[in-house]
Parts: structure tokens; C-alpha cells; sequence
């Protein structure tokens, strides 16, 4: 699959707010959920793991966000030990079906986002949660959010943007895109039951803001090395 890829696509509300949901995007036959179980779901080797998530600068807090995350960039994936060598072709398999997504996206908004950040693949279980949140703002800057949807296999967990009072339920593999700011701050409701699997990324005019490797914090480092999760070019 590449960028000139037709993809299935459509405005997840009204059309001014500029947030588009993409259908069909991850098959199941790609049995994303399967094989990051059977990679990394025993593992306690940092950064292949599922770890406890963090907020703003690195801070636990479950009563915000609530949920198990792996943070995956490319350099990662490719440097990734022979035990954990599939998380290099799940980031992949993950990355060649959002870049059409994107593409499309930026053609519709006369836009062009040279940097992606790391894939962040999360793992909620019952009760679990993300407040409402912007991803632009005081800790980190980016411009276009994507959410892709592992899974389905649950109640509860949807999707939901106060601001335009809109609550969306996801089906597997939809990749939901949108703004990153203030305005388009949003919520993963509580999972009621099951295990909700999503891959999360941003993206950025360039890589000027993200100098810095982001990295997870000392609260984890006993557990291993602190490995950087800086993103990538997508300019090519």
C-alpha cells in the first residue's frame, strides 16, 4: 500500500470541524492485536513493553489517563533485539496504511506535516480511561492528530469532543484525523468491558519543535535503558 492508495473516507460531524474518519483502513488480517500480544504482551524489557501511561512532563497520573502504552518510532522498530524483531513489521504494517490517510488529509487542507511523532500503541482495559485533553499544548507541540482503531471487541471507550458535543463509537480499523489544538480537545470515555486496542501519532509542519528525543522517565528506567522515541521525517 502506498500514498496513492484509495482510501474510504468521511467528515465525522459537521464538515467545518475539519475531523475525518477513514474506514476500513487496517484489515484484520493484519492481526495487529494478535501479534503485539504475542511480542510484547509478557515482556519487561523497556521500551518493548506495555507500560504504565504517562502525562505532560512524564507524571503517572491514572486519575487523567489511565491506560498501558508502547511507544514505538522508526528507530526503534528497525533497532529493535531479535526477540522483538515483529514490532518492526507491525510499525510498518501500522505506518503504510495511515500515510494514504494523511496524504488525502493534507490535500484537503492545503497542508503539508514533514514530521510524525512515534506511534503510540495503547491498551485499555475495564474502566480505563483518557480525560479530555488537548495533544498541542503546554508539553507538546503538533498540528494533526490520528487515532487508529485496533479493535472493537469492547463496550464503552468511545471517542468524544466536548467542545462540539460529538461522541464517536469506532469500528476496527477506522483512522480518525483532526486538528491537534485547543479547540479539538478530546476524550477516551471509559472502557466498560474487553480490551481496547488503538495506535496514536501526531504530526508537524517539521521537526523544529521536537529537537529534543522525548523519552520516558526516570520512574522507568529501573526497569531497563531509557530509550528515546523521537519521531521521523514524512516528507519523502
Amino acid at each position: 500500500m502506498d500514498s496513492a492508495v484509495n482510501v474510504s473516507c468521511e467528515y465525522l460531524g459537521d464538515p467545518r470541524f475539519a475531523m475525518m474518519v477513514y474506514r476500513n483502513m487496517l484489515p484484520k488480517e493484519l492481526r495487529l492485536v494478535e501479534r503485539l500480544e504475542e511480542t510484547i504482551g509478557t515482556s519487561n524489557t523497556p521500551p518493548y513493553m506495555w507500560m504504565e501511561a504517562l502525562v505532560g512532563h512524564e507524571q503517572k497520573m491514572p486519575e487523567y489517563r489511565d491506560c498501558f502504552d508502547c511507544k514505538i518510532s522508526e528507530d526503534l522498530a528497525q533497532q529493535a533485539p531479535n526477540q522483538f524483531s515483529e514490532i518492526k513489521a507491525i510499525w510498518s504494517d501500522t505506518t503504510e496504511r495511515l500515510t494514504p490517510c494523511l496524504r488525502h488529509y493534507e490535500s484537503m487542507y492545503n497542508v503539508k506535516m514533514e514530521f510524525m511523532e512515534a506511534i503510540n500503541y495503547v491498551k485499555y482495559g475495564p474502566k480505563q480511561h483518557f480525560q479530555t485533553h488537548t495533544d498541542h499544548g503546554f508539553s507538546y507541540t503538533c498540528t494533526i492528530s490520528s487515532i487508529m482503531y485496533l479493535n472493537d471487541e469492547y463496550e464503552g471507550g468511545e471517542l468524544f469532543f466536548p467542545y462540539f458535543d460529538l461522541k464517536f463509537k469506532p469500528e476496527a480499523g477506522d483512522i480518525v484525523l483532526f486538528p491537534s489544538t485547543f479547540l479539538w480537545a478530546h476524550a477516551a470515555l471509559p472502557v466498560e468491558s474487553g480490551l481496547k486496542y488503538s495506535a496514536v501519532t501526531m504530526f508537524d509542519y517539521n521537526d523544529k519543535n521536537h529537537n529534543q528525543a522525548q523519552s520516558y522517565s526516570s520512574a522507568t528506567s529501573t526497569k531497563g535503558p531509557v530509550a528515546a522515541t523521537r519521531g521521523v521525517s514524512v516528507s519523502q
